[in-house]
């Protein structure tokens, strides 16, 4: 089925309500943070609260090396799957570009198998990837399939109003100037280190360190990656603005340019380029 970010939300609380859950979805899309987004929020539904802090959640996704989803992340969350729940009576697992599961010869996908096949009770599993062609069909088959598009992309969620006055300054930057490329690199690098410090301020006496850490990376991913979203979407905005305008083309191609690099730099943090090199490449060689 496809549905919209919006209906997906209000379908999955309506299967809570009615305790009519399956033990394992696969949503897809070509925006890899919206279908972060919708495996965060419908984590935080199932578990009745922010699922980083929740011990019953489990998140996985492609190590930084390998630059996919290795055997052993996967025989340690399925273990822990099978394990007494800590605080409530269901499980979550949310696993990132499932597809990358099926790489070096798909033994993770082979190990994740069995736990499909056997899912333990009281315990849902959520899978995103934007590819799920390359995503094995003894996987696909054991999941219930929902593709995923965004019905207001130029709209932003009320939690994300924070993130305005960023994509604001971005959009004010004059793209034909020589140093436009610099400006934007440093804006995204400020917005990167100032979200840093303040989870670091809300989170310094959470221990152990080592889980802080973790949580502290990955609520910065996931505010990175909307505010990546939001920067498409005020492009795209442009774009419509200038199909309106008798001559369009003028600066048409700018703004598609635009997003695809803004693509670009979102395929290579996902797949763990270095955040300081991927931006360098994003925006430092641009002249549009």
């Amino acid at each position: 089925m496809s549905l919209s970010y919006e209906s997906c939300i209000q379908l999955f609380k309506k299967g809570i309500l009615n305790q009519r859950i399956a033990s394992a979805y696969l949503f897809s899309g070509s925006n890899a943070s919206l279908l972060f987004n919708v495996g965060m929020a419908l984590s935080r539904e199932l578990l009745e609260g922010d699922p980083l802090k929740h011990p019953d959640f489990y998140f996985v996704r492609p190590q930084t090396k390998l630059k996919r989803i290795s055997v052993q992340q996967i025989k340690e969350v399925c273990q822990q799957l099978y394990l007494k729940a800590y605080k409530e009576s269901r499980k979550v697992c949310l696993i990132l570009e499932a597809e990358s599961m099926c790489l070096g010869g798909g033994e993770a996908a082979n190990a994740f198998l069995k736990t499909l096949e056997e899912p333990p009770s009281h315990t849902t599993i959520l899978l995103t990837s934007t590819r799920p062609s390359s995503i094995f069909p003894t996987i696909l088959s054991r999941c219930i399939r929902v593709s995923v598009y965004n019905s207001s992309p130029f709209e932003i969620s009320p939690e994300d109003q924070e993130l305005l006055a960023e994509v604001q300054k971005w959009m004010q930057i004059d793209n034909g100037e020589p140093i436009a490329g610099f400006k934007k690199m440093a804006l995204l690098n400020e917005f990167v280190q100032k979200t840093k410090a303040e989870l670091e301020k809300e989170n310094e006496e959470e221990q152990p360190l080592e889980e802080t850490q973790t949580v502290i990376h990955i609520k910065i991913m996931d505010k990175r990656e909307r505010f990546l979203r939001h920067l498409e979407q005020a492009y795209w905005q442009k774009i419509q603005e200038e199909l309106k305008k008798e001559s369009p083309k003028k600066n048409f191609w700018r703004y598609v340019e635009a997003i695809r690099t803004i693509e670009q730099l979102h395929q290579d943090l996902r797949h763990a380029v270095d955040e300081s090199l991927a931006i360098e490449a994003a925006f430092l060689p641009q002249t549009f």
